[in-house]
């Protein structure tokens, strides 16, 4: 018997209903790049969702690497009408329609990738951001939207952080390629509407979570869930003491779209969700309580610790995001459950 595409899953689906409910506009042609991503896939389920069951017309286009993975990602691509585009983003945007919306989520976006490729996780993230925003220049009617990080904020005593706050980033650790690159794409938007009025706009992003985390993801609560879904403890490689932003998937496409749609033009957005901030080991203690699994320690290898960053708290303020109607949906053990029972049966 074939799989269920994720697509199909009816509890995948409320999620889905639920990121569509904010959507404030019924048109118009939307471009993903990152297409096959954590965050890029469930956008695009999102916008197919809302085409399909609540009168939307939107013309999606998926952009990626790898066309391959869009078609398996997205098998029903023919009949809900998505243009496949297959590009890098470091090349310029080859895209010959007229694009309104730019959601830029094309990124290395997991601490293995940043310690072992950091020169192409900064060509990506700056190249890529700028390609982008050259076609904004060109068509002034695009609106774009920067997927960034809360690791911009970099090293500080403030918690939690806002938009305002400024820490340092160490350039001279390996790991900054993508923190110090972001921090330059962010301020590439802003250059490009002050210097040539386009429309830019930044979504700084916790730690997000949900079912269409990739098997590639080696942040620390895909590999809990992933464990558990496998049948094997939970490994825990520190004592889990720093307290985390996280956000379910859900939340957080809610949240971009509403940054793009309502948002000040330049500036940028925290999408979090207070109500899920914990500690790494208090959420290793909720997956294993959901799936019934163990908690075991493993020190890291140089290898490893050279990806991971310095233990701290990172803890994201959405206040300033919640002026704008934004008003997060999940729980962290609520979506920590909704991962699983999802995951379970593809």
């Amino acid at each position: 018997m074939s799989k269920m595409n994720i697509f199909e899953n009816h509890n995948y689906q409320k999620d889905l209903k639920y990121a569509a409910g904010v959507l404030s506009i019924d048109r118009g042609t939307i471009l993903i790049t990152g297409a096959t991503g954590l965050i890029g896939s469930f956008i695009i389920d999102t916008l197919v969702y809302a085409n399909k069951y609540l009168n939307k017309s939107f013309k999606i286009i998926a952009l990626s690497r790898s066309l391959e993975k869009m078609q398996k990602r997205f098998p029903y691509y023919k009949s809900m009408s998505i243009a496949l585009w297959v590009q890098d983003v470091c090349e310029p945007l080859a895209v010959h329609d007229d694009i309104d919306y730019i959601i830029n989520a094309a990124s290395s976006a997991d601490p293995g990738t940043y310690a072992k490729f950091p020169a192409e996780t900064i060509v990506t993230n700056i190249i890529g951001t700028k390609n982008i925003l050259d076609y904004a220049k060109k068509h002034k009617h695009t609106k774009v939207l920067l997927t960034s990080t809360m690791e911009v904020y970099g090293k500080t005593t403030e918690s939690p952080l806002a938009e305002s706050n400024l820490g340092i980033v160490d350039f001279n650790e390996v790991r900054s390629s993508y923190p110090e690159s972001k921090r330059t794409a962010e301020l590439l938007c802003r250059s490009y509407c002050d210097e040539y009025g386009i429309y830019a706009i930044i979504a700084r992003l916790g730690y997000i979570y949900g079912p269409t985390m990739t098997n590639t993801d080696n942040k620390v609560v895909a590999q809990f869930i992933r464990n558990c879904l496998n049948g094997q403890d939970i490994v825990l490689k520190s004592n889990g003491e720093q307290s985390r932003s996280y956000c379910y998937v859900a939340d957080t496409v809610a949240g971009i779209f509403i940054t793009l749609l309502h948002g000040k033009n330049g500036e940028a957005y925290n999408v979090a969700n207070t109500e899920s901030t914990t500690t790494i080991a208090e959420m290793a203690r909720v997956v294993a309580e959901i799936a019934s699994a163990k908690i075991v320690f493993d020190l890291p290898n140089e290898i490893e610790k050279k990806g991971f960053s310095k233990p701290m708290d990172a803890i994201l303020d959405e206040s300033k995001l919640k002026l704008l109607g934004y008003v997060p949906r999940y729980t962290l053990r609520d979506g920590l459950e909704q991962t699983i029972r999802i995951l379970k049966v593809l």
